[in-house]
């Protein structure tokens, strides 16, 4: 790894070689660490000049994602919780019985109910299991809805819509034309949904990310570049 200081602050970094042609681009992850994408032939030197003169913006998108840890640090998974459902923030209700239950919504909070004869590991483990179920099918109902409604709009139709467990991705889409979309997105906001609904729409039409790819996005949401920044800032918020 390599780094460079700021100031005081010493930032380190990853260099990851591609196809890329000319362009550096740098992409700090929610964990903080700092990614450079550079071309296979760019000297390291030129590289590090690159993250020096990115190294304000590069400790603004740090401290962002330090604020975000402390809004929303590591599950509990006790009473009092919040939790996200289409962007709006509910209050987590465990309640004791003798069998552990799908989670109910009722006005700004989400009960679950949980055996209470567990022991304290065993039942952070099963609420954290019966909330991913409850989110998956959320996220399969809203995402079948969203894509039904832009599929007619845009005239572009998938093979089969998937709703998985990614790590990395919101969603991708597959040379067959089956869509797949991480069930997390049944966290975030409605335009949200709908901006990563038609990127992976477009991609039925265009596999890359060229300016007519970026171009037709617009024409479904002329306000995609809005959507999509808020979703390289706010990523970090959707863990469960």
């Amino acid at each position: 790894m390599d780094h460079i200081t700021f100031g005081n602050r010493r930032i380190t970094y990853t260099i990851k070689r591609g196809n890329r042609k000319k362009t550096l681009a740098i992409n700090v992850t929610p964990a903080s660490q700092v990614i450079v994408l550079a071309p296979g032939h760019l000297s390291r030197e030129k590289i590090r000049t690159f993250v020096e003169k990115k190294a304000r913006w590069i400790m603004a998108k740090q401290e962002h994602f330090k604020r975000l840890v402390m809004l929303f640090p590591e599950r509990e998974f006790v009473s009092g919780e919040q939790i996200l459902l289409l962007g709006r923030r509910y209050r987590l209700k465990i309640v004791e019985e003798e069998n552990s239950r799908v989670p109910k919504l009722f006005g700004r909070r989400i009960f679950v109910s949980v055996d209470r004869n567990l022991d304290s590991n065993k039942r952070k483990e099963i609420i954290r299991e019966v909330l991913t179920k409850w989110y998956i099918a959320g996220a399969f109902k809203i995402v079948k809805q969203r894509v039904n409604r832009y599929c007619k709009l845009m005239d572009l139709f998938p093979k089969e819509v998937i709703i998985k467990d990614q790590k990395k991705r919101w969603a991708s889409c597959s040379k067959d034309g089956t869509l797949r979309f991480n069930w997390r997105i049944s966290m975030a906001p409605i335009s949200i949904v709908d901006y990563i609904v038609v990127h992976e729409l477009c991609h039925l039409k265009i596999k890359n990310h060229s300016a007519d790819f970026w171009k037709l996005v617009s024409i479904a949401l002329p306000d995609y570049q809005k959507r999509r920044d808020w979703l390289k800032n706010n990523t970090g918020i959707f863990k469960l």
